[in-house]
């Protein structure tokens, strides 16, 4: 039977697991599965004792969902797994690449072998400097690169639960920052003594002036003295949950921002949703508009896909 015009794409990571067939000529997407069984979780699970072996114990889960998706048949056909899914607690650890790569991709570790159906897998790992580490956030880098310049040097801002900075020249990755931006935001809103506080709502433009003044102290670099004033403001002022959440955010991007300030980087952003508007307008403020791209959110819903199809065109 002749291999389909797809291929499954499986971005395993910590907190959520998300299945998709992709076309391999427009990297549209066919269908696809979504759920919170990432893979800390289902660690969790297979330390609780299972019977099989661990790799076993993730797959099963994998091919369960992939045979749930909407798709004529699922001979010959490879699945790409990045993420997660090559940690030290998911599907089969592999080691960590070493940073520089390029826009290739080509220097980052891989494994292709075969299931127990028939078809083949290729797992990704991810990638490390001397002090950092990432899995996942290299695929889509190296997916969005055909968008990067060849020659030059720049910064590319991936937001998320943990941001990565990463920082290119001339067709490599050179190296990158990990930034606990979004999980600090809910830890705080979650845990903290500000938690009362706090209430998240869909952005509304009445709220820069909030959010931008808690950029400024953030690239001012008095976040942690400012937190408390969330507090603070909420018993002496009866400031909004909603404005104090938007104030926080700016607190946190703005810290993570502060060291691009006065660098002359030029900057492109992938990211999509509020994330997209907040890291906007904060850019915005320390960087000339002719020194910024942000890419648009076909761009980045695209971009893993494009990242893992280029590492399955390295084995067929």
């Amino acid at each position: 039977m002749k291999p389909p015009d797809f291929f499954i794409s499986c971005d395993w990571g910590t907190s959520n697991f998300r299945v998709s067939a992709v076309d391999r000529a427009t990297l549209g997407l066919i269908s696809s599965i979504k759920s919170s069984e990432g893979v800390k979780a289902r660690f969790r699970k297979f330390e609780a004792g299972q019977g099989m072996p661990r790799a076993d114990f993730f797959l099963s889960y994998l091919l369960e969902q992939i045979g749930k998706l909407d798709v004529p048949h699922l001979k010959n056909t490879v699945i790409v797994g990045s993420g997660m899914l090559s940690s030290s607690i998911g599907m089969k650890e592999l080691p960590y690449a070493d940073m520089p790569f390029s826009f290739s991709g080509q220097e980052l570790l891989k494994e292709r072998f075969e299931l127990p159906n028939g078809n083949h897998m290729v797992l990704i790992s991810g990638v490390k400097t001397p002090n950092d580490v990432m899995r996942g956030e290299e695929v889509q880098a190296i997916g969005i690169a055909e968008q990067l310049p060849d020659t030059g040097k720049g910064v590319l801002i991936l937001p998320g639960t943990h941001s990565k900075h990463i920082y290119f020249n001339n067709g490599r990755f050179e190296r990158f920052t990990t930034f606990m931006t979004g999980e600090l935001y809910e830890v705080i809103g979650t845990h903290s003594i500000l938690a009362p506080s706090l209430q998240q709502a869909d952005w509304d433009d009445v709220y820069e002036d909030v959010f931008m003044e808690g950029v400024k102290k953030g690239l001012a670099n008095t976040a942690i003295a400012s937190l408390f004033s969330i507090r603070a403001n909420s018993l002496l002022n009866k400031a909004s949950p909603i404005n104090n959440s938007f104030f926080l955010s700016g607190l946190l991007i703005g810290s993570e921002l502060a060291s691009l300030v006065d660098k002359n980087e030029k900057i492109y952003l992938g990211a999509t949703g509020i994330q997209r508007k907040l890291y906007m307008l904060a850019l915005k403020y320390i960087s000339a508009i002719d020194d910024l791209l942000c890419f648009n959110t076909t761009d980045m819903q695209h971009a893993l896909f494009a990242g893992q199809l280029k590492i399955l065109k390295t084995y067929v």
